[in-house]
């Protein structure tokens, strides 16, 4: 017994202390911010959602496929009064067309970028894209 005496105020110490590292806090403050996704696709490229581009907005492309078909895809572009206000495409280096948007499956009234191409290869081939002639220009455009 005269162990116990000699040791209860340590034990007294110890217990209080252990018992408050154990906290866990619940409720409001299981809620963790997420920080948004960051940008992955420059100009002209495949996109999803206006969060994956670093410049522009996510856009969606159709061109006809058939009489009653569609290929859709979206890229990544910005809107345009002519061609001088397109970006040279950082893959290919050759300069983007601007095109009115009613052509790619879009409103009447608007016009945005478009990557100019010379063979399919200039394009996203495994995203579905393809060079094809479009308003008189070669374009980088859903083909399937």
């Amino acid at each position: 017994m005269a162990w116990m005496t000699r040791r209860l105020p340590a034990v007294l110490l110890v217990v209080p202390f252990a018992m408050l590292s154990g906290c866990i806090l619940i409720g409001e403050y299981d809620e963790v911010y997420v920080d948004p996704p960051e940008p992955t696709s420059i100009m002209y490229e495949v996109c999803y959602d206006d969060l994956d581009c670093f410049v522009g907005y996510c856009e969606e492309l159709a061109v006809p496929a058939g009489p009653t078909t569609e290929y859709v895809n979206a890229i990544c572009t910005h809107g345009c009064y002519d061609d001088l206000d397109c970006p040279a495409s950082e893959f290919t280096g050759l300069p983007g067309a601007c095109v009115d948007h009613v052509v790619l499956g879009g409103p009447i009234t608007s016009q945005l970028c478009v990557e100019r191409c010379e063979f399919d290869l200039d394009c996203d081939v495994n995203a579905g894209f393809g060079c094809a002639w479009v308003s008189g220009d070669r374009l980088c455009v859903p083909v399937r």
